[in-house]
């Protein structure tokens, strides 16, 4: 199994391998947070030979035998003739110091890692030893790495450079538990304890053990805190011991509440509690800071002075803190109130603090009856929990809770069932809609009219577009007795089946002429449906004036629509080739989504997907998306699946994989042959060019004549734009000229650049040799303009499309041979992308400075002046100054040139 969360510390390690001079490092971590896997994953990464050491505990009283087992495992026969030697002098001190040095200086051994693991729990003699040799590894051969607990201030590890193991990110954290946990778990169950083993990799493992399959599945409460396992309470006993002297009488009390109000409890004791790490004060709430430490201080209490103390705190509470309140007395009285607890975990969620929310609904769980006053309070934070976009959690209670009697409610209900499954990339079936409903109730008519519309916009982003007309259909019975709320959302719904269509009326006809009025009143769910109706129809500056709108009103705006929000307008600007603009959006998505839930998802696996390829990770890329088609919900949610195949082949043909782009494209082109609008998936281009470019001239006829009857009966300017590319690329003799001149005229200046570099690549790949050097140095100006990011690297010469840079064998649309950001090879073998006229680039670079180099790279990277300036530390105007100069030096015409001359 993968390592997971623990990437720039195993990178951080290696980098020793490979350094001129021999160094040591001491990695720090807490009981169970993956020291001994984090050695393991570094010993298969590096190429020198490594001696792994483990350290027996029981050998701790005998001196010297850690030394002695470093000396065994040595790959030198005359390591073991010293042995005898150094134990019997080892009470000489500094002498018995050097002797060890002397006598690792004597071995004759080959670069060597030494990793060692558990180094505080050596004999004292051999730790310090070793930490001796640690700080004078000069001359040695030996590249030195020793895991422990904890470095001691005055201790001999206390001057070597120290790694920290910190706890997992709640994301990661999540995923580990994910591979540790049996298929059949419960996503909201993990994410608890993710939550509640503090990123404690050693502590997750053992708790996921430890609970029964009924609780795993989340057809049980999980009680928390957690019971402690041998590594939550090894965790919290060093974190305890450090805190020796406190008064952990109070950190007693306060772990037996999830959060509290800091208004009732001593402020002296909470403020040394803060200041020592063990508490955490937010506003004005207190919370014990390590779930591990919680967990062993909770269960360390005798039950019955653990219900006493619930007593007396939801006594004093009951004033100040009625959240708190509640959850005391559900451990106090004779007939708890699982009601009241939900409705305070509902009130923490507003809040934002999920850790609480789902402490007391757990509790709630655990003790309540089931009743329908529970339900509906359950159902309360759940909706709430889905607003602030922690899909897992709201999946897990929406399963506790049966069906309603009461309509509206279960209106509610089914909402939120429909919605997590589509927020989780899962189809949305809407069973229950299948019967025929009526009401003579207006508020009930409202319920079932924006619900009926918002299962319809789902079907109409799974492309079934004629369940999404017949639930809209079904809405109007009800739609005069709406709000205008309902009214609003059907409307945009309506502008979404038809953008999907291709039907999509003008702008001057959709809500008053999308004038500012009209739009500002709009809900954000409306605006929504009505910016991602205009990115589909190609409206994308309408689109972008939509999404702005919702954007700004992020602080009075949920969660789950402001990510809505930024996933759509990043989707937006990649649809209209906007790269850098796209970048940047996708950026912002990613920076302010839920952690816990930038998983599994396809609509997150093609934004960051298409990011590694933007960037020129063409293998990112298809890890990415390969790993989103290999969870079982996307089999199920054929849009996304299809849009995930589509990007997948579009990565591999511009990687020169022409059979393999074909298999994926022909998969995108099944799953998705029903949608009569091309410019939605926009795969049928890609799929001409596999073909023409694999000899299949017939297939890329048929799919071409498929092409062109979807575009006039649904006419788009993307699919003009592909059109006639994919006519140049099948055109015969008779038509070659005329065909492919007419691909490249019709481009305007506001078109997308994106597409006319694929023009020019796609011409460049099957024209004449005569040819190519031309159209590979137009195309690379074309994806400059369009904002690729794109290294200085070898072009491949086995690709048969233009490269232009690239991370390494099979990485990036434009693909090269080499790492990220090296410089072209004065050998690189020609290819079509690459101009004939073009000078040696390794000449052309030797007569810069390194400042100018500097620029050189940035400016392949697709960085304008200002960027430049930006991520250099220097002027805009130097930066002009410098280009001049290059331009001079290399004799580049233009900024394209340049790019053309080293690529």
């Amino acid at each position: 199994m993968e390592l997971t969360g623990r990437r720039s510390e195993v990178d951080r390690i290696a980098t020793l391998a490979v350094l001129p001079r021999e160094s040591a490092m001491v990695v720090v971590g807490d009981p169970g947070s993956g020291r001994s896997s984090v050695l393991d994953a570094v010993s298969h990464r590096v190429s020198i030979p490594v001696v792994r050491l483990g350290v027996n505990g029981s050998e701790a009283r005998w001196p010297m035998s850690g030394v002695t087992s470093l000396f065994t495992a040595l790959d030198d026969p005359r390591a073991s003739a010293h042995i005898a030697r150094l134990v019997r002098n080892v009470d000489e001190g500094l002498a018995a110091a050097h002797d060890f040095l002397d006598a690792v200086h004597a071995l004759t051994l080959p670069p060597t890692l030494v990793l060692i693991d558990d180094l505080d729990r050596m004999d004292a003699e051999s730790q310090e030893l070793i930490a001796f040799l640690a700080g004078r590894l000069a001359g040695t051969a030996l590249r030195l790495v020793a895991t422990v607990r904890r470095v001691p201030a005055g201790g001999p590890l206390a001057s070597l450079p120290i790694l920290r193991l910190e706890p997992l990110q709640p994301d990661e954290a999540l995923v580990l538990a994910r591979d540790m946990a049996p298929e059949e778990a419960n996503d909201g169950v993990l994410a608890v304890l993710a939550e509640e083993t503090g990123g404690n990799p050693g502590a997750l493992r053992e708790q996921i053990g430890a609970l029964r399959r009924e609780q795993l599945v989340g057809t049980e409460p999980i009680v928390v805190p957690l019971r402690p396992t041998p590594t939550t309470s090894a965790a919290a006993e060093l974190v305890l011991e450090a805190a020796a002297g406190r008064d952990l009488d109070v950190l007693a009390r306060l772990a037996l509440v999830p959060t509290a109000r800091v208004a009732g409890w001593d402020r002296d004791a909470i403020d040394d509690l803060v200041g020592a790490g063990l508490a955490t004060v937010r506003g004005q709430s207190i919370s014990v800071r390590d779930p591990l430490v919680r967990s062993a201080l909770y269960w360390s209490m005798p039950a019955r002075d653990r219900r006493e103390a619930h007593a007396e705190l939801a006594a004093s509470a009951a004033a100040h803190d009625d959240r708190s309140a509640a959850w005391h007395a559900s451990f106090v009285d004779d007939v708890p109130d699982a009601a009241a607890l939900l409705r305070a975990a509902r009130s923490y969620a507003v809040d934002g603090d999920s850790h609480a929310a789902v402490a007391l609904t757990e509790r709630a769980l655990h003790i309540g009856t089931g009743s329908e006053a529970e339900h509906v309070a359950l159902l309360g934070v759940a909706e709430v929990l889905l607003g602030h976009r922690l899909l897992g959690f709201a999946a897990r209670y929406l399963a506790a809770i049966k069906p309603f009697k009461e309509l509206a409610d279960e209106v509610r209900r089914l909402r939120l069932q429909y919605s997590v499954q589509y927020l989780s990339g899962d189809a949305v079936h809407a069973d229950e809609l299948m019967v025929p409903i009526d009401t003579d109730d207006d508020s009930e008519a409202d319920s079932l009219a924006g619900l009926l519309a918002m299962v319809a916009s789902f079907r109409a982003e799974a492309w079934e577009l004629d369940q999404a007309r017949d639930l809209l259909h079904r809405a109007e019975l009800f739609e005069a007795r709406g709000s205008a709320h309902t009214v609003e959302i059907l409307g945009t719904a309506r502008d979404l089946v038809s953008a999907v269509d291709g039907t999509l009326p003008p702008d001057a006809e959709l809500h008053d002429g999308l004038a500012a009025q009209k739009l500002l009143a709009m809900s954000d769910p409306a605006l929504l449906l009505l910016a991602h109706a205009l990115s589909l129809a190609e409206r994308y500056r309408s689109a972008r004036r939509v999404f702005a709108l919702v954007l700004a009103r992020a602080t009075d705006t949920a969660p789950v629509w402001l990510e809505a929000a930024r996933y759509l307008s990043a989707e937006n600007e990649v649809r209209s080739g906007n790269f850098r603009q796209a970048l940047r959006a996708i950026d912002v998505w990613e920076a302010g989504s839920a952690v816990v839930e930038r998983l599994r998802e396809p609509s997150r696996a093609i934004a960051v997907a298409w990011r590694h390829f933007a960037e020129g990770r063409s293998a990112d890329a298809l890890d990415v998306v390969d790993h989103c088609l290999r969870q079982r919900s996307t089999n199920r949610l054929w849009g996304a699946t299809a849009k995930l195949y589509a990007l997948r082949g579009r990565v591999l043909l511009l990687d020169g994989r022409l059979e393999e782009a074909a298999a994926s494209l022909e998969a995108a082109d099944a799953i998705g042959r029903s949608l009569r609008n091309p410019a939605v998936l926009r795969h049928l281009g890609d799929l001409v060019e596999a073909y023409s470019r694999l000899g299949r001239t017939d297939d890329a006829r048929n799919i071409t004549a498929r092409l062109a009857a979807d575009h006039h009966a649904r006419p788009s300017r993307w699919g003009a734009l592909v059109l006639a590319r994919s006519l140049a690329l099948i055109a015969d003799d008779t038509t070659r000229d005329t065909s492919r001149r007419r691909a490249l005229e019709i481009f305007q200046p506001a078109d997308s650049q994106f597409e006319r570099a694929r023009t020019f690549a796609a011409l460049a790949a099957i024209g004449v040799p005569a040819d190519r050097a031309r159209l590979g140095a137009a195309a690379a100006a074309a994806y400059e303009a369009a904002g690729l990011r794109r290294p200085l690297a070898t072009p491949a010469p086995t690709v048969a499309m233009p490269s232009f840079g690239g991370t390494g064998i099979g990485s990036g649309p434009f693909t090269g041979g080499v790492r990220s950001g090296a410089l072209l090879s004065a050998t690189t073998p020609m290819t079509p992308g690459t101009p004939r006229s073009a000078p040696d680039a390794a000449a052309v670079l030797t007569s810069l400075t390194a400042e100018e180099r500097a620029v050189v790279q940035k400016v392949t990277e697709g960085y304008r002046n200002r960027e430049i300036a930006s991520s250099l530390y220097m002027s805009q105007r130097t930066v002009e100054l410098r280009l001049t100069q290059i331009y001079r030096k290399v004799g580049a015409r233009s900024r394209s040139h340049l790019v053309a001359l080293l690529t």
